[in-house]
């Protein structure tokens, strides 16, 4: 049977491309997980199965997902993973690692310098970032190949195609086979697996599934059409093949994340915890609507922004489904510049909601920092210093690659409202 082999298999994995291959059947995935053993530890002996749990106001649904075989632990078995990179029977590498598992800089090439990267150039073990292990994998292949990025990066295949090649030339090696680094949109709201999630699983199932998903009803998968080889019969199943991703992309990363980064950050500093609590907040809702609409002018004729915005804040008052505000405020360094920042640069400084979620973030890491809590960012020391140093909002700001002049000074980007 043709095999995905996909590197970071998470949540938003299964409840995505996974339950798009189920659907389109006739091919199996091998996972593997990057970091953490708890994934692996709970799949494999379920043969890979799990539940995923469709929450709607309408109702719950249950479906068991079957096409992951196994998921192999990258730190142990990496050497494995490279063989399937290798094997003729792989036909598609596919990602998920979060935006910091690529490590690229600012202007979005690799950082050779990361410690993780600089690890894996000069090291004889087998490499431990995916970046690594795709360069290594691919140079021992030699049959056509597609990479595909699932992650929330502007240009994520282009992106990822210069981070593997700037890995490998780094390196000195390079690959023969014909490989596709297709750009590709995904977008399905997935909260962190609870313990009352796998409860409810085993009192509806009779099956104590230790690694359930739940998810919302919505789903959307747009890929260029750029693949080296077969593909699951994914357009059968909703997924749009198309020769641009970029207005879509565009759309998704400027309306839907700018405006949830702004709701996470604004939401917590308000005492909010779910997304569908931010949104019923009169001061949070506008300050998304106003986010949205500034995205809006910077669209492309023909995305259709207003239907989408109205549909991004009924998938948000899904009381259904507890998005925890604290998982979208992670890693701000990296997600700010594309959601937020963009589109202020892109609209020469005229954003005022968007300015009002930057000013949002540098509140919460203030407030983080004063608490003494360290922020879940790869920048988190960097950040901390910031806020400690005599003038945070410029330290603030540097972090995401601008200055507060972008905003309209340091006066902007003080919240007026809490």
């Amino acid at each position: 049977m043709p095999r995905i082999l996909h590197l970071g298999c998470g949540n938003f994995h299964r409840a995505h491309q996974a339950w798009y291959t189920d659907r389109a059947g006739g091919w199996t995935i091998t996972g593997v997980a990057m970091r953490s053993r708890a994934v692996p530890d709970a799949l494999n002996p379920q043969n890979g199965d799990y539940t995923l749990v469709t929450q709607d106001t309408g109702g719950t649904d249950y479906a068991r997902i079957t096409c992951i075989d196994r998921v192999l632990f990258a730190p142990d078995e990496a050497q494995a993973a490279l063989d399937l990179i290798a094997d003729p029977e792989t036909h598609i590498v596919s990602l998920t690692i979060t935006e910091k598992g690529y490590h690229l800089k600012g202007d979005g090439s690799l950082d050779v310098d990361a410690a993780a990267i600089a690890a894996d150039l000069v090291g004889t073990a087998a490499p431990k970032t995916a970046i690594g292990l795709l360069a290594h994998g691919l140079s021992k292949r030699t049959t056509p190949l597609t990479v595909l990025c699932c992650d929330n990066l502007t240009d994520n295949g282009t992106r990822l195609r210069g981070a593997v090649t700037a890995f490998a030339d780094a390196a000195n090696m390079g690959w023969d086979a014909k490989v596709t680094f297709p750009n590709a949109m995904v977008d399905r709201i997935t909260p962190a697996t609870t313990d009352a999630l796998r409860e409810d699983v085993a009192q509806e199932t009779s099956w104590n599934d230790a690694a359930p998903v739940a998810t919302e009803a919505f789903s959307e998968w747009v890929i260029e059409d750029s693949f080296a080889g077969p593909r699951p019969d994914w357009h059968r199943v909703g997924v749009q093949i198309v020769d641009d991703v970029a207005p879509f992309e565009k759309r998704k990363l400027r309306m839907l994340n700018g405006a949830h980064s702004a709701m996470a950050y604004g939401g917590i500093l308000r005492g909010h915890t779910y997304v569908h609590q931010a949104v019923d907040d009169p001061v949070l809702r506008d300050l998304a609507i106003g986010v949205m609409a500034e995205a809006a002018t910077t669209l492309p004729d023909g995305m259709d922004p207003d239907s989408y915005a109205d549909s991004l804040l009924t998938r948000w008052e899904n009381t259904a489904l507890d998005h925890a505000l604290r998982q979208i405020a992670m890693d701000g360094s990296q997600k700010l510049p594309m959601r937020l920042v963009a589109t202020t640069q892109e609209l020469d400084g005229h954003a005022p909601a968007s300015t009002q979620g930057i000013a949002a973030w540098i509140a919460f890491a203030k407030s983080e920092t004063e608490a003494g809590r360290a922020l879940d960012d790869p920048a988190a020391g960097t950040i901390a210093a910031a806020c400690e140093s005599e003038d945070p909002i410029g330290g603030l700001c540097a972090v995401l690659g601008v200055t507060p002049a972008l905003f309209g000074g340091p006066e902007a980007l003080t919240l007026s409202w809490e």
